[in-house]
Protein backbone atom coordinates (compact mmCIF):
# COMPACT_ATOMS: atom_id res chain seq x y z
CA UNK A 1 0.00 0.00 0.00
CA UNK A 2 2.83 2.30 1.00
CA UNK A 3 4.83 1.92 -2.42
CA UNK A 4 1.20 2.03 -4.31
CA UNK A 5 0.79 5.67 -2.58
CA UNK A 6 4.17 6.54 -3.70
CA UNK A 7 3.44 5.87 -7.07
CA UNK A 8 0.29 7.68 -6.97
CA UNK A 9 2.32 10.70 -4.85
CA UNK A 10 5.29 10.39 -7.72
CA UNK A 11 2.52 10.50 -10.48
CA UNK A 12 0.84 13.58 -9.51
CA UNK A 13 4.50 15.47 -9.45
CA UNK A 14 5.65 13.96 -11.87
CA UNK A 15 2.16 15.74 -14.20
CA UNK A 16 2.77 19.04 -12.40
CA UNK A 17 6.33 19.38 -13.22
CA UNK A 18 5.49 18.26 -17.42
CA UNK A 19 2.48 20.51 -17.25
CA UNK A 20 2.85 23.74 -15.51
CA UNK A 21 4.30 26.49 -17.12
CA UNK A 22 3.57 26.12 -21.28
CA UNK A 23 6.33 28.48 -22.27
CA UNK A 24 8.96 26.87 -19.32
CA UNK A 25 10.58 23.92 -19.73
CA UNK A 26 12.11 23.19 -16.15
CA UNK A 27 10.14 22.99 -13.55
CA UNK A 28 10.52 24.88 -10.51
CA UNK A 29 9.85 21.96 -8.22
CA UNK A 30 12.68 19.21 -7.93
CA UNK A 31 11.15 15.88 -8.10
CA UNK A 32 13.10 12.68 -7.25
CA UNK A 33 12.99 9.24 -6.90
CA UNK A 34 14.49 5.78 -7.76
CA UNK A 35 15.61 5.57 -11.09
CA UNK A 36 13.31 2.12 -11.58
CA UNK A 37 10.68 3.99 -9.99
CA UNK A 38 10.77 6.91 -12.20
CA UNK A 39 11.93 5.55 -15.18
CA UNK A 40 8.70 2.76 -14.69
CA UNK A 41 6.52 6.18 -14.50
CA UNK A 42 7.70 7.90 -17.59
CA UNK A 43 7.05 4.94 -19.44
CA UNK A 44 3.49 4.01 -17.95
CA UNK A 45 2.17 7.71 -17.26
CA UNK A 46 3.49 9.62 -20.64
CA UNK A 47 4.86 6.78 -22.45
CA UNK A 48 8.61 7.74 -22.81
CA UNK A 49 11.46 5.63 -23.37
CA UNK A 50 15.45 6.65 -23.16
CA UNK A 51 16.91 8.16 -26.25
CA UNK A 52 19.95 9.39 -25.14
CA UNK A 53 22.15 9.38 -22.27
CA UNK A 54 25.34 10.97 -20.60
CA UNK A 55 28.26 11.05 -17.88
CA UNK A 56 27.75 14.23 -15.44
CA UNK A 57 31.59 13.90 -14.29
CA UNK A 58 31.94 11.10 -12.33
CA UNK A 59 28.98 10.94 -10.03
CA UNK A 60 25.75 10.85 -11.73
CA UNK A 61 24.51 10.70 -15.51
CA UNK A 62 21.98 12.42 -17.80
CA UNK A 63 19.30 10.62 -19.72
CA UNK A 64 17.09 11.86 -22.10
CA UNK A 65 13.65 10.53 -22.25
CA UNK A 66 10.81 11.11 -24.87
CA UNK A 67 7.89 9.96 -26.17
CA UNK A 68 6.42 9.51 -30.43
CA UNK A 69 3.61 12.22 -29.06
CA UNK A 70 6.27 14.67 -28.14
CA UNK A 71 6.61 14.88 -24.56
CA UNK A 72 10.14 14.79 -23.21
CA UNK A 73 11.92 14.23 -19.47
CA UNK A 74 15.65 14.87 -18.86
CA UNK A 75 16.41 13.42 -15.56
CA UNK A 76 19.83 12.87 -13.89
CA UNK A 77 20.87 9.86 -12.08
CA UNK A 78 23.76 9.63 -9.36
CA UNK A 79 25.59 6.68 -7.94
CA UNK A 80 23.14 5.74 -5.48
CA UNK A 81 20.49 5.17 -8.17
CA UNK A 82 18.49 8.39 -7.14
CA UNK A 83 17.21 10.02 -9.96
CA UNK A 84 16.03 13.61 -10.28
CA UNK A 85 14.16 15.23 -13.08
CA UNK A 86 16.14 18.61 -14.44
CA UNK A 87 13.64 19.61 -17.35
CA UNK A 88 10.40 18.37 -19.15
CA UNK A 89 8.59 19.62 -21.93
CA UNK A 90 6.56 18.92 -24.94
CA UNK A 91 7.38 18.51 -28.98
CA UNK A 92 10.38 16.83 -28.70
CA UNK A 93 12.17 15.98 -32.14
CA UNK A 94 14.76 13.87 -32.75
CA UNK A 95 14.35 13.30 -36.69
CA UNK A 96 17.54 15.80 -37.13
CA UNK A 97 19.81 12.68 -35.78
CA UNK A 98 18.06 10.84 -38.92
CA UNK A 99 18.96 13.85 -41.29
CA UNK A 100 22.12 13.75 -40.62
CA UNK A 101 23.19 10.26 -40.62
CA UNK A 102 21.12 10.10 -43.72
CA UNK A 103 23.46 12.89 -45.48
CA UNK A 104 26.23 10.95 -44.58
CA UNK A 105 27.67 12.96 -41.23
Amino acid sequence: MKAMKAGLGLTALAAVALFTGAQQATSEATICAPRDALVDQLRHQFDESQKAMGLLGQHAIMEVFASRQGSWTIVTTDTEGNSCILAAGESWDDSFGSILIGEGV
